[in-house]
């Protein structure tokens, strides 16, 4: 089935029989039992996505605690001051606040350095760590988020005697071993299983949890709240929403009064409790905003600020930021997408000379919801060519970086499974260009080169659904995505446009009742087009648009593409 996006939709099959025997077993519905054999959910993760049940030890232990623990141990007996180097995004804030949050409730000296990216680029680099070293002590360097494939940068630290910690979860190139080094990365071994997929603040989370039991100096940690900011960078560094993943999610959000959290009182106004799709597309957009448009301090100004009129004066800066980058990324994505000519067995793959190089990555991102494909928007940076990338299941963007490096494609680069970026020469964007597009044609028996849906629906079924199961398959997010649904023959009777980008629909089944529909970065593209002046009969791919009903007004649906007749 052909949409209008050029998707090719096909229903999920899954035997009867199965469907039937997940229903019985768990006494549940018989959509949801489709869904949950979709997803292949084991009985484990079944049990814990229908009674969401509060877990209240989540643990997870690395090798290297103790080495790092013994370096933590030393410099704070020895009362030396120490550095956090975090990354400028969600995963480094929040892994960086953690860090500084338990250090300074030890009463040891802690500075934080946060990158510019448009100034210092991603991660370490000798020339900045030396201004920073020169003018401060230090004893200790944590690298958090970061610095997984900073050789040089930690061979020079530990030439001048400085030890360092790095936690992080990036793919690792290069496997060396340092006197007075320990890296904290479930990547180091090579061997992948479910807890690669963490992100650096769960990582950091684990790491003060064994600090502080084995400490001799313990304090009373806000076990709730570290936890909260881990199921955040979780969500946010589109981490797999599975496993201890989801534990980390479900019981962070559920156990944390966000309310409590004054420093966040200005920038989020929830009339009910957080949920994942507050922090994916409101928190989460919002204080990366700022690194994008150079103020990368900000966030964690926020975060680590005590004074209220200047939480006020943070806050309403990163608001201003925020609407600032929305407009830019508008524009930029419209101006893309015009000139967009998607190729079926291709990439995404987008060069302009002169875009913010601070939104390639939210750009990309939008390319992938868009077109269901790999996505690498690339713009000029000074004499190169900056590019940053977004990925479905099972295409690793992290790997093809690795090989790139090695081909001498690029010159530098990095990431995990679903996002990086990269530095080339200008006059190797063909060859970059073609080496993707060769993997991912080689890749495609592995890839889900089409979409698709649950089940036909109607508009009531869906309510129904909504108001009893959906809550137990969230959170949404990577490899647990909120499923689709296909509802057949409906009519456009208005349309509506929203800040110059989305759409506001009102549609009417063949029963002449009507709902409420949303289709968002549609405008300028060819589903936008058509949503807003067929008026024959359509079928529609939807997802629900909310958790939980409690007015029927306050249902309606996503529109993610259309089928014409």
């Amino acid at each position: 089935m052909r949409s209008v996006s050029g998707m090719t939709w096909k229903i999920v099959s899954i035997p009867e029989r199965l469907i039937i025997k997940k229903q019985q077993d768990f006494n549940i519905s018989y959509l949801l039992s489709k869904i949950l054999l979709d997803k292949k959910y084991s009985n484990e993760e079944v049990h814990i996505s229908l009674n969401k049940e509060q877990v209240h030890n989540i643990n997870y232990h690395n090798e290297d605690f103790v080495n790092a623990g013994n370096i933590f141990f030393e410099c704070i007996k020895n009362n030396k001051k120490i550095l956090i180097f975090g990354d400028y995004d969600v995963d480094g804030y929040s892994s960086t606040y953690l860090l500084y949050d338990y250090i300074t409730n030890l009463k040891v000296k802690c500075d934080i350095y946060i990158p510019d990216r448009f100034k210092d680029g991603y991660g370490p680099n000798k020339n900045l760590l030396n201004k920073l070293i020169d003018k401060n002590k230090y004893s200790l360097v944590f690298f958090v988020d970061c610095a997984s494939n900073s050789l040089k940068e930690i061979s020079y630290l530990e030439e001048i005697g400085l030890k360092t910690i790095i936690i992080d979860h990036h793919q690792i190139y290069k496997k060396i071993n340092f006197n007075n080094t320990v890296i904290i990365n479930p990547l180091k071994n090579f061997n992948k299983n479910e807890y690669s997929y963490f992100c650096a603040t769960a990582l950091v989370y684990f790491f003060l949890k064994y600090l502080n039991e084995n400490s001799k100096k313990k304090i009373k940690i806000d076990n709730s709240k570290y936890l909260f900011f881990s199921a955040v960078a979780t969500i946010c560094d589109q981490m797999p929403l599975r496993n201890l993943n989801k534990k980390i999610v479900i019981n962070g959000l559920k156990n944390f009064n966000i309310n409590n959290f004054s420093n966040f009182k200005k920038i989020l106004k929830l009339k009910n409790k957080i949920s994942s799709t507050d922090i994916g597309f409101i928190l989460g957009p919002l204080l990366n905003s700022s690194s994008r448009l150079g103020y990368p301090d900000l966030p964690i100004k926020l975060l680590i600020e005590k004074n209220n009129n200047n939480i006020i004066k943070v806050s309403e800066k990163l608001l201003n930021l925020n609407k600032k980058r929305k407009n830019i990324q508008s524009e930029t994505f419209k101006l893309l997408n015009i000139k967009s000519k998607i190729l079926k067995n291709e990439i995404v793959f987008k060069y302009e000379p002169n875009i913010n190089e601070g939104l390639l990555g939210i750009i990309a991102s939008n390319f992938v919801e868009l077109y269901g494909k790999p996505s690498f928007v690339l713009t000029k940076s000074n004499n190169y060519i900056k590019c940053s990338s977004r990925s479905i299941y099972g295409f690793d963007i992290g790997g093809l970086f690795f090989e790139a490096l090695n081909k001498k494609i690029i010159l530098k680069g990095g990431g995990h499974s679903m996002a990086g970026g990269c530095l080339l020469e200008i006059n190797k964007i063909n060859e970059f260009k073609n080496f993707l597009n060769g993997k991912f044609k080689k890749n495609l028996k592995n890839l889900e080169t089409h979409k698709y849906y649950i089940s036909e629906q109607s508009f009531e079924s869906l309510r129904y659904f909504a108001k009893y199961d959906l809550q137990k398959l969230e959170p949404f997010g990577n490899n647990n995505l909120n499923p689709n649904f296909l509802i057949k023959k409906n009519k456009i009777i208005k349309c509506k446009i929203l800040k110059n980008l989305h759409m506001q629909l009102l549609v009417k089944n063949n029963l002449k009742k009507t709902y409420l529909c949303f289709v968002f970065n549609a405008v300028g593209t060819k589903l936008g087009d058509i949503l807003m002046n067929y008026k024959k009969d359509i079928d529609l791919i939807v997802q629900i648009n909310n958790k939980i009903i409690q007015k029927s007004s306050y249902f309606n649906l996503i529109i993610k593409d259309a089928i014409t007749w």
